[in-house]
């Protein structure tokens, strides 16, 4: 225990002398200690948005909110609070580039050890206009986005919270390596949804096909139409909708899948198996060509078969009904 205690006293002196003499500045980027005291953060500029058809709005550590102006102008606001020694160093960037624009926020402040305060929020505010592409992307941060237009629409977040409302796009790609996604009034030919880690729920989309795929968590889909396909690593599948129209493709390797109609389709083809599940299917006049509940295997058709539903599942239940 006294060469313990011994070391750890020699290994304390050793780090203060070279903190103290430091002669090359080499830990001159490390910043050390407590900062609770706060500055206000809020900057804001303003460009006209007819010169401009692509967009991309990128943060490391800051939140994202883009929402629709009342203007013809892009307008970026940041806005909050930060430890008091940085307030200098964290700068609101707006750089056009040709037709392009990029909207962010310089974050240059070494590294830290110690308690520090950064509460801050990015808000861009877009004028009613198709964008030829919009990427909105955020390392740590949540993104929020509501009523944009474009021909190709991409939100990424490598750990954070996305919430997507009302777009109107020709390709929709929304990503979170770790965190939940959410969209809402969706209208696109193509939209993809993809997760790590986290529950996704889609409500009132219209599109030719949606896609998603997630790690682990819980897929929600309600109130749309589209050609689905998507698959879950640990996690249950359901989809609630008015009517079965278009082709659709589940696979769950541990999870429930479960679908509720409110219609029952006239036309359908059903393809279910399971590696260790049950499946059941309550649908008046469904013609069998296997049935076995208990297995895991189902597969019949209603009238002419003209839309196929296939669902797969590693361990979990199947229900439609």
């Amino acid at each position: 225990m006294k060469k313990r205690t011994g070391f750890l006293i020699v290994a304390i002196g050793v780090l203060l002398l070279i903190f103290t003499m430091n002669p090359r500045n080499i830990f001159s980027d490390i910043q050390f200690g407590f900062s609770l005291d706060t500055k206000k953060i809020n900057e804001e500029q303003t460009l006209d948005a007819d010169n401009y058809r692509n967009l991309t709005v990128k943060t490391g550590s800051i939140n994202i909110h883009v929402i629709p102006g009342a203007t013809d102008q892009i307008t970026a606001r940041l806005n909050g609070k930060v430890s008091s020694k940085y307030a200098d160093q964290v700068k609101l960037k707006v750089e056009p580039n040709g037709n392009s624009m990029t909207v962010g926020v310089e974050e240059d402040h070494g590294i830290n050890l110690g308690i520090n305060i950064m509460d801050l929020q990015l808000t861009v505010e877009l004028p009613e206009k198709n964008w030829a592409t919009a990427k909105i992307e955020s390392g740590s941060g949540n993104i929020e986005m509501e009523s944009i237009l474009g021909d190709e629409v991409t939100v990424k977040a490598g750990s954070g919270n996305v919430n997507v409302q009302q777009v109107n796009a020709g390709e929709l790609t929304v990503h979170t390596g770790s965190g939940n996604i959410e969209v809402e009034e969706i209208e696109a030919e193509l939209v993809a949804l993809q997760s790590g880690s986290g529950e996704i729920s889609a409500d009132g989309y219209h599109a030719e096909q949606l896609s998603f795929q997630n790690g682990s968590g819980n897929v929600e889909l309600s109130d749309g139409e589209a050609a689905l396909q998507g698959k879950t690593g640990s996690g249950n599948i359901r989809m609630d909708a008015e009517r079965l129209v278009h082709d659709v493709d589940l696979r769950t390797d541990s999870g429930n899948v479960s679908i509720d109609l409110v219609q029952e389709p006239s036309s359908l083809e059903v393809d279910y198996q399971g590696s260790s599940g049950e499946g059941n299917i309550r649908l008046d006049g469904m013609h069998y060509d296997v049935k076995d509940e208990d297995k895991g295997r189902l597969k019949g058709t209603l009238g002419s078969g003209d839309v196929l539903l296939k669902v797969r599942t590693g361990s979990g239940n199947f229900k439609l009904e």
